[in-house]
């Protein structure tokens, strides 16, 4: 595989990701689910399984084995499959940022909550918008070859399963091009000084009395 091209920004980095795929298949995963905040953190808890606390421990620590994360096979993945929704809920930076401490460095999904799709932009984690039919398909594969790797590439915009069919997806032209180059939310603007700058111009010459004194 040739070697990815360095960041051109300070920011984080997002060109690919090859790892295991955790079907979560929940909808409305709020961040009070992802990162809740305002008690003490679970006994069981580290720094790495914080994310997803609520289902993802009982109350004395113990782990809840019917949560995909705490299973064979997914203990280690990087990838989450979900419903629809993802992430809704208040804007909190943890929301992100936990999930990443624990590895997650992708999240696949039907839609997201627009607060954490936000901080996902700025923080590096990849969220992938993708049918539910399709994702339905994936998990069915994690599930029927547990421990496997899949493949998101954003370069291409694709994910690829083995044995399935390549799946394209799309996300906003702007997003790709900050983390693929990894900058930050300054130097994403400072590269579009021009374009501000003409815009501003033309605003100003359609709208001439909001600038009178």
């Amino acid at each position: 595989m040739a070697e990815e091209p360095a960041a051109l920004g300070s920011g984080p980095q997002f060109i690919r990701q090859e790892g295991i795929a955790a079907p979560l298949m929940m909808d409305n995963v709020d961040t009070d689910i992802i990162s809740p905040i305002g008690k003490p953190p679970n006994p069981g808890a580290t720094p790495e399984t914080r994310a997803f606390e609520p289902i993802r421990f009982f109350a004395d620590g113990r782990e809840k084995p019917d949560f995909i994360l705490n299973q064979e096979g997914f203990r280690r993945a990087s990838i989450i499959l979900a419903g629809k929704n993802f992430g809704t809920g208040s804007s909190r930076s943890v929301a992100v940022s936990r999930p990443l401490a624990g590895g997650i460095n992708v999240v696949i999904a039907e839609s997201f909550g627009p607060l954490f799709y936000d901080n996902s932009v700025r923080q590096g984690l990849l969220a992938v918008p993708l049918e539910g039919d399709k994702i339905k398909r994936i998990a069915e594969w994690t599930f029927a070859n547990r421990g496997q790797t899949i493949l998101v590439d954003l370069r291409r915009q694709v994910i690829e399963v083995p044995g399935l069919d390549t799946f394209a997806f799309r996300v906003e032209p702007r997003v790709r091009e900050k983390l693929l180059g990894g900058f930050t939310v300054r130097e994403e603007l400072s590269r579009l000084d021009e374009e501000i700058h003409v815009f501003a111009q033309s605003y100003r010459q359609s709208w001439p009395w909001i600038y009178q004194k």
